[in-house]
């Protein structure tokens, strides 16, 4: 398995485990909402034939059920865990991705995790397996977020995701402040087949091993400040994609949602690139 470091919480309530070379900055809660749109086919008498769009909402508890299943074979086996109260899905958007970047061979930025508020518990959503296999559950694709990142965020390099992005800005060197917000394009990929992620290079590949996936495409806006004290940072996401779900795996639904993102953190000063 991956190269991990074990530490017990103070309180002795739990084990939070750490991946070498991922230093989070200011990580934050992402909660994920949206419709499937599938086709459900009938035969209600002779020679007569029905096709009829049926809705289902998902959010993030669905979410994350999709990837405590999705650890039931290898990867430390079910994380049930992932569904209780308190669990959480969390991204940090600044810390250098040495695992997927050594896979690239370009620097990759942004890490997913589940954890639990409550128990402390800790599984980060990508990593290397056994064999050294880059393997990963959730990526977050854009470009277009600089500060720390030299622009990109996760596999973004994909022109038909879109490279084109505008930016406003405040800098007040006398008051150390900054504050900017960023519209771009983005894309979140969760995903069941470890093996199948950075689907921006390999469009088409969502049915060939997955069986409960969902794509969200659209412009999304990044909002960052930091006052030298504390930095903040929360970005959205609105648009549209693809799924793959057990229910409606022929369908091929049409999947229609929101992504958001949240943190708030002491000001954090980095390097790019250092692991």
């Amino acid at each position: 398995m991956k190269s991990t470091k074990t530490l017990m919480c103070a309180m002795g309530v739990g084990a939070m485990i750490f991946a070498a070379g991922k230093v989070s900055a200011v990580p934050g809660v992402v909660n994920v909402c949206g419709t499937v749109l599938s086709e459900t086919d009938s035969n209600p008498s002779t020679n007569v034939y029905v096709g009829k769009v049926t809705r289902k909402s998902f959010n993030t508890k669905y979410v994350l059920n999709l990837l405590a299943q999705a650890t039931e074979s290898s990867f430390g086996g079910n994380q049930g865990w992932f569904t209780n109260k308190n669990s959480k899905l969390v991204y940090d958007p600044e810390a250098f991705n040495s695992d997927a970047s050594d896979n690239y061979s370009f620097d990759v930025y942004g890490i997913f995790y589940v954890t639990n508020t409550s128990t402390h518990d800790v599984y980060y959503l990508d990593g290397l397996d056994e064999g050294d296999t880059y393997f990963s559950f959730v990526e977050f694709n854009s470009y277009g977020f600089e500060r720390l990142t030299s622009g990109g965020l996760g596999f973004w390099a994909d022109p038909g995701l879109g490279e084109n992005y505008v930016n406003s800005f405040k800098e007040n060197d006398a008051k150390s402040t900054y504050t900017s917000k960023a519209n771009l394009h983005g894309l979140l990929y969760i995903h069941d087949d470890p093996y199948q992620y950075d689907v921006t290079d390999n469009p088409g590949e969502l049915f060939v091993n997955n069986t409960s996936a969902l794509i969200i495409r659209g412009l999304g806006t990044f909002n960052y400040s930091d006052n030298s004290t504390t930095q903040t940072e929360s970005f959205s996401l609105c648009g549209s994609g693809d799924g793959c779900f057990t229910s409606a795996a022929d369908t091929r639904p049409v999947v229609t949602g929101r992504v958001t993102f949240k943190s708030k953190g002491p000001s954090v000063t980095m390097t790019p690139g250092l692991k």
